[in-house]
């Protein structure tokens, strides 16, 4: 209560006025003046207060208020002043002070540091300078832009390709004018909505067309590029070409935009089925050939299997090699007419056939003989595959003939397997007796053995004999990566 009073109660004081001897024009002269000074003090702030408010980008916004409070706390001393020339309220006037002069200091503090940054900052000139540049390259980017999307436009129109930009944040879409030409509407006669867009394509397209939109928008390294089928205007189905990708995305890698083209690709399926329709009819030729050219082989082992019915042993051995010559023709047509492929042959499955039908052609000689097959997955063109299998053919017919003594069974190996460079390795061996050292393959009379010869040159192969445990013929041969 006591500091109170001596801030409001000062009554041991005299007035400032008397200090002015009460001349009025003296009094009014410190009063309008003080009044004045006070009334600029208190406006000032509220300025700079509301061109911080303004300016958030400001620089240095605590600095320019605590200059406010400073600026405030001067009026305040000058109201006191005016105040004290009638009311000798002086503790009061020097607390202002204070206040004033610790709002001072703090701004002092505050300003010291800062000057240096100040000092940095660019001036109207530098400022005007770095707009023009500014300004400059947004006209040359802006030029660049124009002249890209000039660019584009020409492109498009060149092409033939329509135009769509889609928003996915709001689904809005934009089709370019000849999006919609390509359907048969006038431009901006479908709305603007990718609900229109769904609404066109063909249902038995739009579970295909769901799931590459869904893994695209994952992921848009995974491509969006399809084929499917929009419904034109007149009601009609035509085959587009959809090429699109996601252009932007938000901070959380969410898709929000998407832009693509369409292209009319009708006249190419119309081609494309032209051309499946066309092999499909050769592929039917193609079949009927091959029957036909397995059905006159079979007359030929059938007449040649009249001819073994003869007294003359000799013959009939000639009649029935013969006869497994043309069987292993004829088993190759067999297998391609039975196959999807037309132009290659199964190996593993026309060897196993093709060693089976020697077993039955030899059954008197090799019942207790048998054949083991162990081919890859392989598959040959027919100008392989017959040399081949008339090799196969030669060499388990020598073998069952020769291989073995009376009355006593063996085993007949058949192996084809892949090399390296492009190369098949065939094995033909057997555990019998084994070729004699006297038999010269290189100048062999027997028509079997030279038949082998000439069909492993003819295949650009090479062949070594083995006559260890039995007798055994590595054929090595190159292939073009026929495996399917």
């Amino acid at each position: 209560m006591g500091v109170i009073h001596h801030l409001f109660m000062s009554f041991a004081f005299i007035p400032h006025g008397h200090c002015y001897l009460w001349q009025p024009e003296l009094v009014w002269l410190h009063v309008l003046s003080d009044g004045l000074i006070a009334l600029a003090y208190f406006s000032i702030p509220i300025a700079l207060v509301y061109f911080v408010q303004k300016r958030r980008d400001l620089p240095y916004p605590g600095l320019f208020l605590l200059f406010g409070a400073f600026i405030v706390a001067c009026g305040c001393t000058h109201l006191l002043s005016i105040w004290t020339l009638w009311h000798p309220n002086y503790w009061s006037a020097g607390a202002i002070k204070a206040l004033t002069a610790m709002v001072s200091i703090m701004t002092a503090a505050e300003l010291v540091p800062v000057i240096p940054q100040a000092i940095t900052l660019p001036g109207r000139k530098e400022l005007e300078i770095a707009k023009a540049e500014l300004e400059q390259r947004v006209r040359e980017r802006t030029q660049a832009l124009q002249l890209s999307e000039e660019r584009l436009q020409m492109a498009l129109a060149g092409s033939g390709d329509g135009l769509w930009d889609w928003n996915i944040v709001t689904d809005e879409v934009y089709l370019s004018p000849r999006w919609q030409e390509m359907l048969g509407y006038e431009a901006n006669e479908l709305p603007g909505h990718v609900s229109t867009w769904e609404s066109l394509i063909h249902p038995d397209d739009q579970p295909g067309v769901r799931e590459s939109l869904g893994r695209h928008l994952e992921d848009s390294r995974v491509p969006y590029s399809f084929d499917y089928r929009v419904k034109m205007k007149s009601g009609a189905w035509k085959w587009i070409g959809n090429y699109g990708q996601v252009v932007t995305r938000n901070e959380q890698g969410e898709a929000v935009r998407m832009s693509g083209t369409h292209k009319d690709i009708g006249d190419r399926k119309q081609r494309e089925q032209q051309l499946a329709d066309s092999l499909a009819e050769k592929s039917v030729m193609l079949q009927e050939i091959h029957h036909r050219v397995k059905n006159n082989l079979q007359v030929i082992c059938s007449l040649l299997n009249l001819q073994t019915q003869t007294t003359d042993p000799h013959i009939a051995e000639v009649m029935q090699e013969s006869q497994n010559r043309v069987r292993s023709m004829a088993l190759v047509h067999e297998n391609l007419y039975q196959s999807e492929n037309l132009s290659k042959i199964n190996l593993e499955r026309y060897v196993k056939d093709l060693s089976e039908n020697l077993l039955r052609s030899y059954r008197s000689r090799g019942s207790l003989t048998r054949i083991h097959v162990d081919v890859s997955n392989l598959y040959l063109d027919i100008d392989t595959a017959v040399p081949c299998g008339l090799i196969i053919n030669e060499l388990v017919s020598n073998a069952l003939k020769y291989a073995f003594l009376p009355h006593h069974g063996g085993e007949v190996n058949i192996q084809i397997s892949p090399l390296a460079h492009q190369e098949l390795m065939l094995t033909v061996a057997d555990n019998g007796v084994g070729l004699s050292t006297e038999v010269n393959i290189e100048q062999t009379k027997t028509m079997g053995l030279r038949m082998v010869k000439s069909l492993v040159q003819q295949i650009s192969g090479t062949f070594i004999v083995k006559r260890e445990a039995g007798t055994s013929f590595q054929i090595v041969f190159p292939f073009n990566n026929y495996s399917r």
